[in-house]
């Protein structure tokens, strides 16, 4: 049983007050759980730069009113210094384990703020918060009854490597800026790292087991993305931006090849192409 004792304590008082202010608007009648996932589940919370990645289960959808009182909850909650950092979604019970081309538009939260839409969910999502999920409010997570499957977490990381980051590389303009450089190195890492160990990494552990997995000749980049996370004033590892951006798209490229011809060789999407 994941215990509150795994939450970093800097953000213990936020989460004191939103279950304070969920409780007093909504009670049992609507409430099932909350629960957190991503890298403060992996123990890989960054104060300044991870978000406070959370699901709220609810019993049934909410109503224009009840979601109007979620607004001004996170309203009151943004005096916390990380409450902006709140990413998690709404959901009835019944949507439990499905994407969001199953299920029809929900309430969530983006920035510490709520809207209506479609926020991130996938395969990931619920293989997290089923192997690694912490409860902060409600049910234990093995009384969810989350049926997820790592079958679908490797499909969803081959439309990463293959829709968004392989289109990604086609634009040469956006791998001039910094936080592109450390978004890629890092995320496409944990991709690497994620597959090669069979279970979900933080980011900083992707790049320690990429740089196992990959050759040496991308190690300088993989340091520089760290760099760029860890000390961003810190001068750079390469002489020029441009030199940078054209070794990442390298990089981009290569890994998208490693992925397919590694990884995604032998699994089949539904409509049988080969990922």
């Amino acid at each position: 049983m994941r215990r509150l004792s795994k939450i970093p304590e800097t953000i213990k008082p936020l989460l004191h007050d939103y279950i304070k202010y969920m409780e007093q608007h909504f009670q049992n009648d609507i409430l099932i759980g909350t629960y957190l996932y991503g890298s403060i589940s992996l123990g890989g919370f960054d104060e300044n730069k991870s978000d406070i990645d959370f699901v709220t289960v609810l019993k049934r959808k909410l109503s224009q009113q009840e979601v109007n009182d979620l607004k001004a909850i996170h309203k009151e909650l943004n005096q916390h210094s990380l409450a902006r950092r709140m990413d998690g979604i709404y959901i009835p019970i019944d949507g439990l384990g499905k994407s969001n081309e199953e299920l029809p538009p929900y309430v969530y939260c983006s920035n510490g703020k709520i809207k209506k839409g479609y926020g991130d969910v996938n395969a990931v999502t619920w293989w997290m918060i089923e192997q690694h999920g912490i409860k902060v409010y409600g049910k234990e997570v093995s009384d969810l009854n989350i049926s997820s499957q790592w079958s679908k977490v490797i499909e969803n990381m081959e439309y990463n490597i293959n829709s968004y980051w392989i289109k990604k590389s086609k634009n040469a303009f956006v791998f001039i800026f910094d936080d592109m450089i450390e978004f890629c190195v890092l995320t496409i890492s944990r991709i690497l790292g994620t597959l090669e160990n069979k279970k979900i990494l933080t980011k900083m552990e992707g790049v320690n087991k990429a740089q196992t997995i990959l050759p040496k000749r991308w190690h300088l980049l993989l340091k520089e993305g760290l760099r760029l996370r860890n000390d961003p004033k810190s001068p750079s590892l390469y002489s020029s931006r441009f030199k940078r951006a054209k070794e990442c798209r390298k990089f981009l490229i290569f890994s998208h090849n490693l992925c397919n011809e590694k990884y995604f060789n032998e699994v089949k999407t539904k409509n049988n192409k080969v990922i």
